[in-house]
């Protein structure tokens, strides 16, 4: 029984030591960001890095959603008078749910773990060390420009998925239904509001913000250990991002509809 408290006491310290650090992390690369000490090349470098490798995936998953929604809802809505209503129904699910969850999934897998890769080779090879001896903080290097360009490139990319897969459905649907693009245009124009928009670019930035603190966190706390540290530091993100990816959704979700 002593054996099994003394267990939990120590993950329970080292849980509370990973949130210490990832609060650190974050108020950090925050301070850099306010007093405008980015280091412009990795700016560059990030935001390219996760155009190149998120656009992409995150539109081909949106478009397939999209025609999953016009195959199985279209018909039923064609049938029943209403497909008119499929327009709002579709930018509401893509924007609300489904674009902002599979788009930060999309992050993590691609943008996070490369990362969390980079930054524990660094460790490994001592790097970060030859960094701190020329008073260069691993933080303002790495973790702020990372950040940085998550939060203003992430509501970028979501939205153009939200849009392509609103029209992959859209044309799913006139294809086998024939329904017009006024009639599928003015559910959006009449129901869709602001705060859905800013709700999906909100999601978008706070996901990539969660994503880039914990990856860089857990890069930064890797041993000194080998190629074996870093495969298990980019499985330990990848796990690590989406559940807080489900968490922050949810409760930014349950925020929303009750204001």
């Amino acid at each position: 029984m002593t054996e099994l408290f003394k267990t939990y006491v120590h993950k329970f310290s080292a849980f509370l030591q990973i949130m210490a650090r990832l609060l650190i992390n974050f108020f950090s690369s925050l301070q850099y960001i306010l007093k405008s000490k980015i280091f412009f090349p990795n700016l560059v470098s990030y935001a390219n890095n996760l155009v190149s490798s998120v656009t992409l995936p995150t539109i081909v998953i949106a478009i397939a959603i999209g025609v999953v929604i016009g195959v199985q809802l279209g018909p039923q809505f064609v049938s029943r008078g209403v497909g008119s209503k499929l327009g709002i129904l579709t930018i509401l699910t893509m924007s609300r749910e489904l674009v902002p969850i599979l788009g930060g999934f999309m992050i993590a897998t691609q943008y996070g773990t490369a990362l969390t890769a980079e930054i524990a080779n660094m460790k490994i090879t001592e790097q970060l060390d030859a960094l701190k001896i020329f008073k260069v903080s691993p933080v303002f290097y790495i973790v702020s420009p990372a950040l940085l360009a998550g939060v203003i490139i992430s509501p970028l990319l979501f939205w153009l998925a939200v849009l392509f897969g609103t029209l992959s459905t859209y044309l799913t649907v006139t294809v086998n239904e024939d329904l017009s693009w006024n009639s599928y245009l003015s559910s959006i124009v009449d129901y869709y509001k602001l705060d859905d928009f800013y709700l999906c670019i909100s999601k978008a930035s706070v996901f990539a913000l969660i994503i880039v603190v914990i990856a860089s966190t857990i890069g930064l706390s890797v041993g000194k250990g080998g190629a074996r540290e870093v495969g298990r530091a980019t499985t330990v993100t990848v796990i690590s991002c989406f559940i807080a990816v489900i968490i922050t959704d949810l409760i930014m979700t349950m925020f929303y509809l009750d204001l």
